[in-house]
């Protein structure tokens, strides 16, 4: 009798500590996703990159990814980004407007063949190869950096501007 006691003693004990550590992963992971809840689209291109906020900031775009609806972000690559560092406000304004789409798309939401429409006219397409996803020719190297108010993915370089057809 008192081998069965310590058996289910064991038992007990292994099964508390089995469902702490599961306790204690899903506070982890519940913390994890209330962080990134809390911070806003805006705010996650401040973390990220000073350039691009610095040129977010002079388009007056920030107010809008700070604040209002959900978009989803493409950014451009540092370099071609280096490439704007001089537009004027307007200029750096229609060039980024290139790269932001209204609504929340993870690359789970990028189908083959999908035209997206951006904020600045032009339309985005979506292109799987070989399991890498593009989108106007451009690979995805970052993507899924999930905010509050949308989603940001970093492309290899940037969206060129809508071609006017004649």
């Amino acid at each position: 009798m008192l081998n069965f006691t310590k058996v289910y003693l064991v038992f007990c004990l292994c099964v508390f500590f089995q469902a702490n550590g599961r306790a204690q992963s899903l506070l982890a992971k519940t913390a994890a996703v209330s962080k990134v809840n809390r911070t806003s689209l805006g705010e996650g291109i401040a973390q990220k990159d000073p350039v691009l906020l610095d040129m977010v900031t002079k388009a007056g775009l920030m107010p809008m990814l700070t604040n209002s609806g959900e978009y989803t972000f493409f950014a451009p690559s540092s370099q071609a980004l280096g490439q704007h560092q001089n537009d004027s406000p307007e200029q750096l304004r229609s060039f980024l407007e290139q790269h932001i789409v209204k609504g929340t798309l993870t690359t789970e939401d990028l189908r083959d063949g999908a035209d997206i429409k951006s904020m600045g006219g032009n339309s985005l397409r979506v292109c799987r190869k070989k399991g890498t996803l593009m989108v106007s020719g451009l690979r995805l190297m970052k993507s899924d950096q999930l905010y509050m108010n949308g989603v940001w993915h970093q492309l290899s370089g940037a969206i060129p501007p809508p071609t006017n057809a004649l």
